[in-house]
């Protein structure tokens, strides 16, 4: 079935406006993009407006710790962006029109530089990036470099907003930490996860000029018990997955739940996404192909609540 038909069957039952109704009322809805086009976004937020009322990660987190839910609206919608693509950088007037302050998380070794995502490197297109994260970490970057495209090394133009870019967005958007380089975190060793969850928050801290960095993303939604640990021994408040769902006073704050929404989505195939519909489909679908690739690699699938795009 076509996505926009499948939206129409979604609004014309009744199931978007059920749903928003039964969960989304007094739960908090986030919702994940990475890189929109400003066209694009600009229709989403004037669904949101419509349905919802724009809330901030700050104001969950005080919920959350202060055991004061209804201080929250109804409706409560948060929107956040994973990577900190060079992209985000054009939607401010956006922000500032819908009176919307996202929180953007990003890579603190990739902001401000020229170092690609890794995922979306030649070399990742040719190896494959969900092969890629099925292997310690180290091997990863081994395999890239051999390939031709060193993590660590520039790339021609910069793929992600420059510290600049951050300073202009202050006023319209709180930023967040996504790792320093986007690895895989349950294929990184102690020592790695620590770096790049710990590091993460003060590289970005310095970078804002002393500006504090609370809030987490598990890059490609992954993640372990030790994870956890380093995240609350880090002094993050909270930490957001991709596992489709609402959130509610019970809800774990290092695992908030999100729904990833596709960048180039139709506002009918948004609706059907705030379902969670296709995406608990997607992952069933992810986990038994990485079930399939992990047997054949002879490793263990990393664990997750949810499974994310090479992208997320």
């Amino acid at each position: 079935m076509r996505k926009d038909a499948l939206g129409g069957l979604v609004r014309w039952s009744g199931l978007g406006w059920g749903l928003r109704a039964l969960f989304a009322r007094r739960r908090v809805t986030i919702v994940v993009y990475h890189d929109p086009d400003p066209s694009v976004l600009e229709e989403h937020l004037a669904f949101y407006a419509r349905h919802y009322t724009f809330t901030t990660m700050d104001a969950v987190a005080d919920a959350l710790e202060n055991g004061d839910w209804d201080a929250l609206p109804a409706y409560p919608l948060v929107l956040t962006f994973d990577d900190g693509h060079r992209g985000n950088a054009a939607l401010a007037d956006l922000f500032r029109t819908y009176g919307v302050r996202p929180t953007i998380f990003l890579c603190s070794r990739i902001v401000g530089t020229h170092r690609p995502y890794w995922w979306k490197t030649g070399a990742a297109a040719r190896l494959g990036a969900e092969a890629l994260k099925l292997v310690p970490d180290a091997e990863r970057r081994r395999r890239l470099a051999e390939a031709g495209d060193d993590p660590d090394a520039d790339a021609t133009a910069p793929q992600a907003m420059g510290w600049d870019d951050v300073r202009r967005l202050a006023d319209c958007a709180d930023f967040g930490a996504h790792t320093r380089t986007h690895p895989i975190l349950p294929r990184c060793n102690d020592q790695q996860a620590e770096e790049e969850i710990a590091l993460c928050r003060q590289e970005l801290e310095e970078g804002m000029g002393g500006t504090p960095c609370r809030h987490f993303a598990f890059p490609n939604g992954d993640y372990g018990e030790r994870d956890l640990a380093i995240l609350r021994h880090a002094g993050y408040r909270t930490a957001r997955t991709i596992e489709p769902g609402w959130n509610g006073p019970d809800t774990d704050p290092m695992r908030l739940k999100g729904f990833i929404v596709s960048d180039d989505a139709t506002v009918p195939w948004l609706e059907v996404q705030l379902t969670g519909i296709p995406r608990l489909l997607r992952v069933l679908r992810r986990a038994l192909r990485g079930a399939r690739a992990a047997a054949t690699a002879g490793t263990p699938p990393p664990t997750r609540t949810a499974g994310g795009p090479a992208s997320a």
